[in-house]
């Protein structure tokens, strides 16, 4: 859960506004590829989106990786969809292939995503910040003691 946790951190921090952006918005940066965000689905409790680098190549636009994520705000944890990454994960970014959807593949695509926002967050990657007067009213997160 650590994992899911701190992807959802470091999402919250790349999308400080992710209620009140547009659907489907671009972060620049001088020295690489766009990133790019959509907001698939919003829900009181989940938000879908699909996060990409578009790199502009002369014969073909080309888009790596390309993965969709699930934010569970009450939960506050973010894992990539089962569905948002080929047989055998992203391109060859994961050296030893698992068979999609075990236990051991969902580790290895959402590791992946958390180096991934570590590099976009520390390239200076980020969408803007806009201040206005829509309040998102979530449910409280839970607490669970044991």
């Amino acid at each position: 859960m650590e994992l899911y946790e701190n992807n959802y951190i470091f999402l919250r921090r790349l999308i400080p506004q992710l209620d009140h952006g547009d659907d489907v918005m671009v972060s620049s940066i001088s020295h690489g590829p766009d990133l790019h965000l959509e907001i698939e689905e919003r829900c009181a409790y989940t938000t879908t989106l699909a996060l990409t680098h578009q790199f502009a190549d002369p014969v073909a636009l080309e888009t790596l990786p390309n993965l969709r994520v699930r934010i569970y705000h009450d939960a506050r944890v973010a894992e990539v969809m089962m569905h948002s990454a080929p047989h055998g994960f992203a391109g060859g970014c994961v050296r030893t292939p698992s068979t999609k959807g075990t236990l051991a593949w969902r580790w290895q695509v959402n590791r992946f995503l958390q180096r991934w926002l570590r590099y976009c967050l520390g390239e200076g990657y980020g969408f803007p910040v806009e201040f206005d007067d829509r309040v998102t009213l979530r449910p409280p997160a839970r607490r669970w003691a044991v």
